[in-house]
């Protein structure tokens, strides 16, 4: 079975992933929407998070959001799975990059993470070069989704970059965009706004409940 959280900030107890841990079977896997914040700041919580969460002896993938450390992630050796490209981080934990599409159990997914941080965030400090798309992965992601026909089962975005809502980015937004009117898929599920709602009948949001794809099935 394959389950959906996000934005889980450096949380190793937060609610879904502790259930997912609680359940998960080797044939099992738990994919994040953005927001893992992995050596995120350079503070002890951090550290122990990110230690628990790389000895996690469960089937995990993930795209990144905007709370993320890209230079740490992109690190990773680059390898194949599932169809696509991921960082390897474990054996058992991966993070999809932006613009691939994986196939699992039979499932298409098209993952595209990041989005843009308010003012207030890099302020903060709370900010990572990186977060932001850039004009090659999203014509990457646009070759791509071509050679598939433009036609997955899913689409995962850390956000559903749509006007008015949150910080824009305009690549991303565009992106969207260009998703929506050339590409069929089944639905499209996003992270970012820390609740549950629908956009719309295809636009989905998910946050802390761990979620089968059988939810989205119906």
């Amino acid at each position: 079975m394959i389950y959906f959280i996000s934005d889980i900030h450096e949380d190793i107890n937060f609610y879904g992933l502790q259930e997912y841990l609680k359940i998960a079977t080797d044939d099992d896997l738990l994919i994040i929407l953005g927001d893992v914040g992995l050596n995120f700041t350079d503070t002890e919580q951090n550290k122990t998070f990110t230690q628990k969460f790389l000895s996690i002896n469960k089937n995990l993938a993930f795209i990144d959001g905007n709370h993320e450390n890209f230079e740490y992630l992109n690190s990773y050796p680059i390898q194949s799975w599932n169809g696509g490209k991921v960082n390897r981080l474990t054996d058992k934990i991966v993070r999809l990059m932006r613009g691939n599409v994986y196939t699992i159990d039979g499932f298409k997914f098209f993952t595209f993470g990041g989005c843009k941080s308010s003012e207030k965030w890099k302020e903060q400090g709370l900010w990572h070069f990186g977060e932001e798309p850039t004009q090659e992965e999203c014509d990457f992601a646009k070759e791509n989704l071509k050679k598939h026909g433009n036609k997955v089962d899913f689409v995962l975005t850390h956000k559903y970059e749509v006007e008015g809502m949150g910080t824009k980015s305009q690549l991303l937004f565009d992106l969207c965009r260009y998703i929506d009117q050339n590409v069929i898929f089944k639905k499209w599920i996003s992270g970012h706004w820390h609740r549950v709602f629908n956009q719309d009948e295809n636009h989905l949001y998910i946050y802390d409940s761990l979620l089968p794809i059988t939810e989205f099935l119906k």
